[in-house]
């Protein structure tokens, strides 16, 4: 019977088979399962602790006395979160805005896409637009006009992606079609800083990538910062800085720039120069898939060639402006305007774009905001 009874214990998940289950405690566990839970134990609780320090390092880093960032780890113009530190780097110079505006990190992208005009074109753009001599304009003063130059980018692809990907539909563009090393209506997506030339690694990231490198960046930019502090007693920012709003850079950090001893800009290129039928090509495609309207643009410097541009113009059906080089000064021997220059280029470049039939067509319409 007492065999029976155990069969039927068994049988019903009873004492005996409980038994058999917990028999086995922790301790009884072989040392080398053991030493293996515990080595489990404390590699987790390292991992922990090292996250929690990286946190606490980046949060540290990141803080800036209150300031409320446009996004996570910004480096802010004296406080002023309107402003990114765009271009910087004491070891090795790199650029921002590349990854902001292809990842849509902040508010850049949302501010392009309330604008009413938005500028095209590389840092000679960014040189030659000057913001209070649009500001006080006739009929462009209620207007929110963006600068999307890009320092290093002669072509354009790279600004047409970022419309396509984030379906900015901007009323009027004008762009500058440069085409010193590369025209702006080409497909070439690549940075050209000086003597190197490389891709843009922007494209190859998603979003995800695209905000952990900006993080990255500024969190080293910052311990640069902190180390030059510690071995010179003082803080000293450096770089240029993008103001979220409206596009421009701060180019008041450049001596040079606001100088009034500069030298005059001066054309050094054969005007014999011609446009061809794969940029007329280009311009007809990026032109039909960014909409609104657009004029054309060139900005004065050494090498640039009206020419072209102007034929390109016609080829394409727009309106074409290019303001006279007379009494333009440079901040870099004829590459790009100082101050002075910007001024005098701006207030030449609103008084005939207001004239244009696409500026009538495209913003006149429209309310004040």
């Amino acid at each position: 019977m007492a065999a029976g009874r155990a069969r039927h214990q068994r049988a019903a998940g009873g004492p005996t088979c409980k038994m058999a289950t917990t028999a086995r405690t922790l301790n009884e566990l072989p040392p080398r399962s053991r030493n293996l839970r515990v080595y489990l134990v404390a590699l987790a609780g390292s991992c922990s602790a090292v996250a929690l320090l990286i946190a606490l390092t980046a949060s540290w880093l990141s803080y800036d006395g209150g300031t409320a960032h446009d996004f996570i780890s910004q480096i802010a113009r004296d406080g002023d979160a309107n402003w990114y530190r765009n271009f910087g780097g004491r070891s090795v110079p790199q650029i921002q805005d590349q990854d902001i505006f292809y990842s849509n990190i902040g508010s850049s992208v949302a501010s392009v896409k309330n604008a009413d005009i938005v500028f095209l074109g590389p840092s000679f753009v960014s040189y030659a637009i000057d913001r209070q001599t649009l500001q006080s304009s006739p009929e462009l003063d209620r207007l929110k006009i963006y600068n999307l130059a890009f320092v290093g980018l002669r072509g354009g692809e790279f600004s047409r992606r970022i419309i396509e990907r984030w379906k900015i539909r901007a009323p009027l563009w004008v762009i500058n079609v440069d085409d010193q090393f590369v025209h702006f209506f080409s497909d070439d997506l690549n940075v050209t800083l000086g003597p190197q030339k490389v891709p843009i690694a922007a494209v190859q990231r998603d979003r995800i990538r695209g905000f952990m490198t900006v993080v990255g960046r500024n969190l080293r930019w910052r311990v640069e910062d902190a180390i030059a502090a510690l071995e010179t007693g003082h803080f000293s920012p450096i770089g240029i800085y993008r103001n979220v709003a409206n596009g421009d850079m701060a180019l008041d950090v450049n001596p040079a720039y606001l100088a009034a001893g500069n030298g005059p800009m001066r054309l050094a290129r054969d005007p014999d120069c011609h446009t061809n039928a794969d940029i007329v090509a280009y311009g007809k495609r990026f032109l039909s898939e960014v909409g609104g309207r657009a004029v054309l643009m060139l900005v004065p410097h050494s090498q640039a060639c009206v020419q072209q541009a102007r034929e390109l113009a016609d080829a394409l059906g727009v309106e074409f402006i290019a303001p006279s080089f007379d009494g333009l000064t440079t901040v870099d021997g004829g590459g790009h305007l100082d101050r002075n220059g910007a001024q005098r280029f701006t207030r030449e470049l609103a008084a005939q774009l207001i004239k244009t039939n696409a500026f009538r067509q495209a913003v006149r319409a429209r309310p004040a905001m």
